[in-house]
């Protein structure tokens, strides 16, 4: 019996050992797995060149710009950008070039629905040789916003899940001011770029072109008819007298346009998750 009951012992302790080394073992291999993986990879190219954090050139010259993000601008020929804004510009293209490092400037492209941008640049997701996204690497490190452009959408869902643990933490961009949850009440007529915004929506308006929301009587909520099929239209119908948050580029109206009682600012939306139904 006691012999026994010594073989039990020493057969639990290996077992548990085993155990132990498996999950470890599987700990390692999740560790591994890429965040925001490619469903496929359609053309394997070399980097020459990093414009800035969402824009690289290949080395026949073509010109890449990364899908589903938005980086904080480094130059532009608008006016003057902040040194905040510009300085996370700079972390997010130095942060593009570090990763792109790993690979010896070897990467896969994943191609969208729309091939090419108004600027005739190459719209791509991005990947390194090990599967790593390069967007979703940059947006979890904060040095990105995600922005989701239809009908590039496909790994919308995945880069908001990342973008949603970068700003819970504070990282990167999130930190500076621009970038943290307004009310209308807070914006200036400095307010031109990117905004969180919430807000109460006073009514509804809809035409044969667009939709628009009039969030606090400060900003027009714009969706034209062509982005319409990408919403929920008994959701838009519903929304008046309810508050809601908002996210994307707010353009002060100019002067001429802004009539007594009005709202001064405009923002267009193109896809649902730039709208967040609170109550």
């Amino acid at each position: 019996m006691h012999l026994l009951k010594k073989a039990l012992f020493y057969s639990a302790f290996f077992y548990v050992l085993i155990f132990s080394e498996l999950a470890l073992s599987n700990g390692h291999a999740a560790e591994r797995i890429s965040v925001c993986p490619p469903q496929q990879i359609d053309e394997s190219v070399r980097v020459n060149y990093v414009y800035d954090g969402d824009t690289l050139q290949l080395e026949d010259g073509r010109k890449i710009r990364l899908i589903g993000i938005d980086t904080p601008e480094i130059f532009s020929r608008r006016g003057h950008i902040a040194e905040d804004i510009k300085h996370s510009g700079e972390q997010a293209k130095s942060t593009l070039k570090q990763l792109l490092s790993q690979s010896n400037q070897r990467v896969g492209l994943a191609f969208g629905p729309q091939r090419f941008d108004r600027y005739q640049r190459t719209l791509a997701h991005v990947f390194l040789p090990d599967g790593k996204n390069l967007q979703a690497a940059l947006i979890s490190q904060g040095r990105a916003i995600a922005f989701t452009t239809p009908p590039n959408d496909i790994m919308s869902d995945c880069y908001q899940r990342q973008e949603a643990l970068a700003i819970k933490h504070q990282r990167g961009l999130w930190k500076l001011p621009r970038y943290q949850l307004k009310t209308t009440a807070q914006l200036t007529k400095s307010s031109d770029g990117f905004h969180r915004l919430r807000g109460k929506v006073m009514r509804i308006w809809q035409s044969a072109y667009k939709f628009t929301l009039f969030l606090d009587n400060r900003v027009e909520i714009k969706i034209r008819r062509f982005d319409l099929p990408n919403f929920n239209a008994h959701m838009l119908s519903s929304l008046k007298n309810k508050n809601i948050e908002i996210r994307g580029w707010l353009h002060l109206k100019k002067s001429a346009q802004v009539e007594h009682n009005k709202p001064e600012f405009i923002m267009r939306l193109r896809h649902p998750d730039a709208i967040k139904v609170l109550n």
